[in-house]
C-alpha cells in the first residue's frame, strides 16, 4: 500500500507541477525518466551525505527547473529563495513552516501532501523520517539564502 501511495503521489507531482514547466522551444521532447535513474548530488559537496537533488528538467542555477530532493532525518534553519517553488512530498513525513511559526504546531506531512513557498518569504524544513524524498517545480533560479 505504501509503495502504492508513492507511487501515486511521484505521479501527481509529475502530472500536476510539470505543466507549464515544459522545455519551451517549437521542437520539444517528452521527458521520461525512471526514479531508480535518478542521478543524486549533494546540494553542498562539502556535506555529500546531508541534502541532495537529482534534476529532472530545466537548469536549477539559472532558471526554471524541476527536481527530486532527497534529505534524512534533518531540521533545516530558517532561509528564504528568490524563486517561488511548489512541492509535492514523495516519501517520508515533513513538516514546513513560516518564520514566526513554530515546528512544534506545524502539521505533519506524509506522502501526496503540497505545499506552495512564495519567493523572499523567510521559512524552514523538518524531515522527521530516516529518508524524506519530495518533487520540487522551481519557478525561476534555485537558491537557499540563510535567513537573518
Amino acid at each position: 500500500m505504501e509503495k502504492f501511495i508513492v507511487r501515486l503521489a511521484f505521479g501527481f507531482a509529475v502530472s500536476c507541477l510539470t505543466c507549464g514547466a515544459a522545455p519551451s522551444a517549437p521542437d520539444r521532447q517528452m521527458i521520461v525518466k525512471h526514479f531508480g535513474d535518478a542521478e543524486f548530488v549533494p546540494v553542498n559537496p562539502a556535506h555529500p551525505d546531508a541534502a541532495q537533488i537529482a534534476v529532472l528538467w530545466g537548469d536549477p542555477a539559472n532558471g526554471p527547473s524541476t527536481m527530486l530532493l532527497r534529505m534524512a532525518g534533518a531540521t533545516g534553519r530558517l532561509h528564504i529563495h528568490s524563486s517561488d517553488y511548489h512541492l509535492v512530498v514523495i516519501e517520508g513525513d515533513m513538516k514546513h513552516w513560516a518564520q514566526g511559526e513554530s515546528s512544534d504546531t506545524a502539521p505533519e506531512l506524509g506522502p501526496g501532501s503540497y505545499w506552495f513557498q512564495p519567493r523572499n518569504k523567510a521559512h524552514a524544513d523538518s524531515c522527521l523520517s530516516s529518508r524524506c524524498v519530495m518533487f520540487i517545480k522551481w519557478e525561476g533560479k534555485r537558491d537557499v539564502i540563510v535567513a537573518d
